[in-house]
């Protein structure tokens, strides 16, 4: 236990021995099944949750049920905005989805507002990673409100691409609608486009890239 939160916590080594044993002491340890979904905000906080192993999706429900993906968290990544709601004026509703099985740590919200309290350290992490997924999402709603969405189609297949390691992507065209926030029936055109254009070749149930560099200049 200590060498994850060793691994997963920049300030661990500043903390006092009591401050330590409290985290060690005060994590649990759940097992996710794939398509397991997990609501954070409502002022309702989590904690902060490590993903040791496997893949997550952060996103975000509309009032008609749609949804939009904000960020995935893979082995190894700290999960900061499932605690945001402890921090005075800032509520987040999110949702998160688990990609694959995976295996999540987490320290609650007691425990880590106590730390956040009592150390600087622990503050600055804190508000520099919240920033920095802000940014983040800033980024992503600034493709959705300025770039086209062949652009971000295009995008989402090579994000998908990585993900997978390969080139053959066993992704539905309601997986990429919601990745790259538009409608299936629009995917399911562009694709066809894509196809024609000597991008990609179709098949039930998956998408092969064939052409990966012309993918990233769309």
């Amino acid at each position: 236990m200590k060498e994850l939160l060793q691994r997963s916590f920049p300030f661990w080594d500043g903390l006092s021995r009591e401050q330590q044993k409290a985290m060690e002491q005060g994590i649990t340890k759940t097992f996710c099944e794939k398509k397991t979904r997990l609501h954070f905000g409502g002022g309702e906080c989590a904690g902060v949750q490590i993903i040791e192993k496997g893949r997550a999706r952060i996103f975000i429900t509309s009032p008609n049920g749609g949804d939009i993906t904000l960020f995935r968290l893979m082995d190894g990544d700290v999960s900061i905005l499932s605690a945001a709601c402890m921090l005075n004026g800032m509520d987040i509703e999110l949702d998160m989805e688990m990609e694959t099985d995976c295996t999540v740590y987490t320290i609650p919200k007691r425990v880590y507002k106590k730390l956040y309290d009592e150390s600087g350290a622990v503050k600055d992490y804190t508000m520099e990673m919240i920033s920095e997924k802000f940014s983040d999402i800033m980024w992503l709603f600034n493709q959705f409100v300025f770039s086209n969405v062949a652009s971000r189609l295009a995008g989402t297949l090579l994000e998908h691409r990585a993900l997978e390691g390969s080139d053959v992507l066993p992704v539905t065209h309601e997986v990429l609608a919601r990745d790259a926030g538009t409608a299936r029936e629009v995917v399911s055109r562009l694709l066809k486009q894509f196809q024609a254009d000597g991008l990609v070749r179709l098949t039930r149930g998956k998408v092969e890239i064939i052409d990966a560099g012309r993918l990233g200049k769309i």
